[in-house]
This record gives structure tokens, sequence and C-alpha cells, in this order.
């Protein structure tokens, strides 16, 4: 029956002399791998460990960085990237990096300084994409299964072979009616709703009031749910890069009539699923075959379809640059990245994706081509003044208790506060800088998601659509499997305006931002509907961070804090009653 702020109080004498920094840390780095928006499996294929017998290497590999050992050093590559990138710019900013002795732990300030380097003018920012790209092609190899190694730029050119293709049409009728559900369960309560209507259209403003949305996104949301005609995607195609991953849109497609190009790993019981789900609705399915069709169904189908991203890079590319062109027949096609992978295997099936955009875009012709990823909350971005003032506003009124536990938090580094940077820009209004970077997520990470937002800024200044939307945190099977992850979140939406998603919900939210995307004429993804003084400005419109943005503590530093209010808060803190007018 004690106050919060006496339980508290109580709490952390009891806490703190046996919980010394370094289990804070290590709690921090546990918990910041976990709170990461976006985690899929590349081609999206069971999530198994690798095997502890070394295989030669094959396809997308590091170049090898050390020639006595035959080392092969993502960090050594890392900072020779994002040193090329600037280069031309700021010398001074490239040497830093290529200085940088405490990689891992100091990639994050480097990072800052790439974004910050973009800030300076659009010119500024279309070099830095260029020549970190290029640098990135011209660095990379490929390996051919016989050992032959190439450039990887040389091996998209050179390798000419490609797939047979086979086409699965949906059996069942289109639905006489289509309507936007998000089946939304809240985190911390366990209370279940599916939202439709104006049900849903409530909720969206719910979340845009409190911050956890961006008003822009709500506005995108509600779109798409008075205007049920956006969702019949008969008439469109999908390239879905890593088809069955967890945060991927296959089943919405599937569901919504759409025709799937699909590419994934070879495993057969992945192509089961697929095809079988595509026969039991009213899309279509199109996908690559190690062997000509000949009739072929059930397992011996199963068995001859999918490639592998990273092996057969060239080959997909090729392939895309078949087959696009005879099912689209001129008409507008979306090619998604939804591939992950653990450590620096996410930076090369990145790169194998980033291949395909380039060949669909150089080949089918940017106009016709939209891109779509779905980006993390934990990264640097340029973001609206408003967020800023937001977030100081919650720090203000942050109640008394979290001020009392801040205080011997922030002894450890820990609830810090979210102070969005002022950077200022040539000739142009100042900026504000997000810094939402979870360095518990490694440099790969990190450098992945640079390639993708490079490779977005490029493809929009040539004239494609660029659907690069950012997804909350999210409480996957595998995040909820781990005790410590599961009490952080269980902790998370006291420190507003954060509120962690489970995965049924982050995929309606994207997929409907996706489905605006290519239906509004009033998207920000198309060229030329909405006017930015900087090109990386595009990546926050539309953003579904789930607090991230305008939280009243770095996102990096409340994982701990987190943890404890889920286990010793009482429930007057956990879960506060609404005060009664």
């Amino acid at each position: 029956h004690c106050s919060p702020l006496l339980h508290f109080a109580t709490m952390l004498t009891v806490l703190r002399p046996v919980t010394p920094g370094q289990v804070l840390r290590l709690a921090a780095c546990k918990v910041s791998q976990q709170n990461v928006s976006v985690r899929f499996m590349a081609g999206g294929g069971g999530g198994k460990k690798d095997k502890a017998k070394k295989e030669p290497p094959v396809g997308i590999q590091f170049p090898v960085t050390n020639q006595q050992t035959g080392e092969r050093s993502s960090t050594v590559i890392a900072k020779e990237i994002l040193a090329a990138s600037v280069v031309a710019l700021d010398k001074t900013i490239a040497e830093k990096v290529l200085r940088e002795k405490k990689w891992r732990y100091g990639y994050g300030k480097h990072i800052q300084d790439n974004l910050t380097i973009c800030t300076r003018n659009p010119a500024a920012a279309y070099k830095v994409c260029n020549a970190g790209l290029d640098k990135v092609y011209d660095t990379f190899e490929f390996i051919q299964p016989d050992g032959q190694v190439f450039k990887f730029k040389d091996a998209i050119s050179n390798v000419k072979q490609s797939f047979f293709t086979h086409t699965v049409k949906g059996l069942k009728p289109k639905p006489n009616k289509l309507e936007f559900a998000v089946p939304y369960k809240v985190y911390h309560t366990n209370e279940f709703k599916e939202l439709k209507g104006a049900e849903l259209i409530k909720q969206i403003d719910r979340w845009v009031k409190r911050g956890t949305i961006e008003p822009d996104c709500g506005e995108a949301l509600k779109e798409v749910v008075n205007n049920p005609g956006y969702l019949d995607l008969s008439g469109e195609t999908f390239v879905l890069l890593g088809a069955t991953s967890a945060m991927g849109p296959f089943t919405m497609l599937k569901d919504l009539g759409a025709h799937i190009i699909a590419v994934d790993i070879d495993r057969p019981h992945l192509w089961k699923r697929m095809i079988e789900a595509v026969k039991d609705s009213h899309a279509s399915i199109t996908f690559p075959l190690k062997q000509k069709y000949e009739g072929q169904s059930g397992d011996d189908l199963y068995n001859i379809a999918g490639s592998n991203l990273m092996t057969e890079t060239p080959q997909i590319c090729n392939w895309l640059t078949e087959v696009v062109p005879k099912i689209c027949n001129g008409k507008k096609v979306t090619i998604g990245n939804y591939t992950y992978l653990d450590g620096d295997k996410h930076v090369r099936v990145t790169l194998a994706c980033d291949a395909a955009f380039k060949t669909l875009i150089q080949s089918y012709g940017a106009s016709k081509v939209r891109t779509a990823n779905l980006a993390t909350p934990t990264d640097f971005y340029l973001v609206p003044e408003k967020c800023a003032e937001a977030s100081k506003a919650s720090l203000k009124k942050a109640p008394t208790w979290m001020k009392a536990l801040a205080t011997v938090m922030q002894t450890q580094g820990k609830m810090v506060p979210n102070v969005i940077r002022k950077v200022e820009a040539d000739n142009l209004e100042p900026f504000f800088l997000l810094d939402g970077l979870l360095m518990g997520q490694g440099p790969n990470y990190a450098l992945s998601k640079r390639m993708q937002q490079w490779r977005g800024v490029l493809s929009y200044q040539q004239g494609a659509e660029v659907s690069l939307n950012i997804a909350p945190a999210t409480a996957t099977a595998s995040v909820l499997s781990n005790k410590v992850f599961a009490a952080a979140y269980g902790g998370m939406h006291v420190f507003e305006p954060m509120e962690i998603f489970h995965e049924e919900l982050s995929q309606a939210v994207m997929g409907g931002l996706l489905v605006y995307d290519i239906k509004s004429p009033n998207t920000p993804s198309k060229p030329g509907n909405a006017v930015f003084q900087n090109p990386f400005q595009l990546f926050w419109r539309k953003s579904f961070h789930g607090g991230v943005g305008r939280c009243l503590y770095k996102f990096d530093s409340i994982g701990e804090a987190a943890v404890i209010v889920n286990y010793l808060a009482p429930e007057s803190i956990k879960n506060p009653q609404p005060k009664k007018k």
C-alpha cells in the first residue's frame, strides 16, 4: 500500500548494490539486440543456426582483408565503405572513420556523421549515396561454386545463367467484400480486439494523439480504411525477395488477389506452403525453377522450386529481367526486400536485394518500378521539429517516480533524455536529427540500413516510387521466448509514448501503408507528390515508429528500466486507470 515513489525508492536502495553497471550493460546489449523492429530470415526459412562446419565461401562475400590468415573482416570493409561515401565532401570525417579502434562500440557516431553530411544539401546527399554504393559494388566479391572469383559488380554483368519459370493461379473467386482489419492485442494487458471501420479510425487517432505514430501515418491508414477499393490488388504485381519472411506481406497480397513473383530459398516445405496457400485464393504466384516445367506437381514441383539470393544473385537478376516485362506488360511492378540474417550475412543478403532493385530499375525503367522495404525506427532520421518538441514536453511531464528512477539509472548511462539535435544546412532551414540507434544491433545491421536508404534516395531521384516505411518494435515469437526480452517489452509502455506491438498488428498496419503507397494518388512515395529540402526526409514520412521518435528518453537507454518496471512496479504505475472527468 506504499506510494509508487516510496516503493521505487525502497526498491532502488535494495537493487543498486547487487546490480553493478556491468550487469546493466550486458542486459542492455541483450535487450537491444531484440528491440529491433525488423528481424527476418533471408528467404524466410526456419531461422536455424549455421552448422559449426565451415564450408568454402560461395556467392556474395566480404573480400579477404588479411592475406596471411584469410580473414574477411566486416569491420575493415564497413569502415572503408563509410569513409569512401564521404571522403569527397569531408576528408576529416572519412579519416575519423578509418582511425576508429573500437568499431563495435564506436560505430554509432560515424553513422550519425554520415547522415549529417548528407543534410548539407541535396547534392551532398546524392554524392554520399552514389559513392557509398559504388564502393560496395567495387569491394564485395562473388565466388562461383567452382571457386572462380569476380568482383560483385562484374558478376552481375558477366554471369548469364537464369532459371526456368512456372506460374500457379488460385482456384477461388474474388471475395465480394474486402475490408481493412487490424488484430490489436495490447501487449501489457493482453486485451484483444479486431479493429475495423470507425473503431479502427478511433484507435489510429489515439495513437497519433499519444505520439506513437506520426500524424501523416494516421492519415494514410485512415485513407485505406475509408477506401476499401484500395484493397483490390488483382491488377498489381509484386516481386517479394524473402517471400516467406515473418513480417513480409505475402499473406496479405495473397488474400487481396495480387500476382506474386516469389524469390525464396530452395526449401521444399516453404514452396509447398506458398503454392498451396495461393491455390486456395484468387491470387497468382510465379517462381523460379531449377528444371524445365514438364507437368510436375506436388513434391516433384516443390523440390525444384526456389533460389538462393546470396549464391545465385546474378541468375536471379537475369530471371527478373526476363519475367517482369512478360507478366507486367508495361505496368508498374513493386519489388520488396523482406530479408534478414544475423551478422555480416545481413549485409550480404542486403547487397543481393540491392542488385535486384538496381537491375530491375535499369532494365524495366525507373518510372515503372516501386521499391519497398520495412525500415527500423532504431536508426538515425531527419524528423520534424514537432518530434523534438514532443520529447522535451514529455520529459518535463515525467511522473515523480520516473524521475527518481532516472537519477539512479543515469549513473549507468541509462534513461538518457531523447535530445533531438538541430543540424544546420546550407541555405536551408535547420533539420532535426533523431538518434534512435540501438548499439546492440551491431555495425553490420547499421551498414545494411545505410545501403537500403542510399538505394531509396537514388531510386527516388531516378523517378522510381519508394515505399520505405518505418515499422514498430515488434514482439515476435522468438523475442517472447526469452524472459528478459519479454520483461523489457512488458514495461516499455510507461515511457511515453512507447508501445510494443504483436507481430499480427505490425503485419497489418505495414501492409496497410504499402497498400496506401500503391493506391493513393497522394502518397509521398511518388516523386513530385511531396517537396523535400533533403531526400532523406522521405524516410520519416508515414512513420509507425511505436513512439521512438517522440519518446522522452532515448530508446537505447530504457531497456533495463523497462525490466525493472515490469517486475517491480505496482499496478498503479504499470496500468494506471484513466482519470475520471
